[in-house]
């Protein structure tokens, strides 16, 4: 539609409106994809090997060795809270027992046992999902060359999980744990998870 000053007054108002049903689809399917992660509830447990690394004591004017047990495994229950379909809240309790990697005067069977809260942030939501997390939290450990008591501590880690239903999954989860300021656990396992509270 031509206006009496020559400009293009119908094909103006249909690009706007054009712009603004784009812009209203956009803004739905933002907050329908949030809204489909919120909510949603996890529980997972995972079992496998586990390994630490810590200096040990000094002779002389030798550098201290890092010793490592021989066998070590780890069992970890975490629980999840998804605030959108990438994002979610984390909390986990772990322990590990090792054997080995003792010096002298020292015991062979060593233990340390963790909980931390953080986040979870997942990179892809299809069969195959990996994903990464962090927290902080507490840690105890005792026996052979980690008899340390009680410290803080930060869990990094991550994870890929193959989805055998929306409700199910299971995968593979590594972390790593540091405290005491020259302490590291490591841990490596099988994972399965059971999801509810979905829409």
């Amino acid at each position: 539609m031509v206006a009496e000053d020559g400009r293009l007054v119908g094909r103006s108002a249909t690009t706007r409106t054009v712009k603004l049903r784009a812009l209203v689809f956009l803004i739905v399917a933002t907050v329908s994809a949030r809204a489909q992660g919120e909510g949603e509830r996890a529980v997972s447990a995972s079992l496998g090997w586990a390994t630490f690394s810590v200096p040990g004591k000094q002779v002389g004017r030798q550098v201290p060795p890092t010793l490592s047990p021989d066998v070590g495994g780890a069992l970890a229950i975490a629980y999840e809270h998804s605030i959108s379909t990438d994002l979610a809240l984390r909390a986990e309790a772990a322990g590990g027992v090792f054997y080995g990697g003792e010096q002298a005067k020292q015991g062979k069977t060593s233990f340390a046992v963790l909980g931390d809260a953080g986040i979870v942030f997942r990179f892809d939501v299809l069969k195959f999902v990996p994903y990464a997390f962090g927290g902080i939290g507490g840690v105890s450990v005792g026996g052979g060359p980690i008899d340390r008591g009680a410290d803080f501590v930060v869990v990094v880690g991550g994870g890929l999980d193959w989805l055998q239903r929306r409700e199910r999954s299971y995968g593979l989860e590594a972390r790593v744990a540091s405290f005491g300021g020259d302490i590291t656990v490591v841990t490596f396992g099988f994972r399965g998870t059971v999801r509810w509270g979905f829409l």
